[in-house]
């Protein structure tokens, strides 16, 4: 079976760790409270979803895919 759940679980952590660092920096650095806000939610969404795909493939593979 040819997936690409591990590139978009890797662009998922990247993209969130990446606006987390950079965004939330520059907004922060603006005074750009609401962007600030509308960027931590992104980043962390991003990264909740990317664990969430990662386990529950893992579970998807080892449970019901044999």
């Amino acid at each position: 079976m040819i997936t690409f759940n591990n590139y978009t679980i890797l662009l998922l952590l990247v993209s969130g760790i990446l606006v987390l660092y950079f965004d939330v920096k520059l907004y922060k650095k603006a005074n750009m409270n609401k962007e600030k806000k509308g960027a931590l939610f992104a980043g962390w969404f991003n990264i909740s979803l990317g664990v969430v795909s990662f386990f529950s493939y893992l579970i998807y593979e080892k449970w019901f895919w044999k």
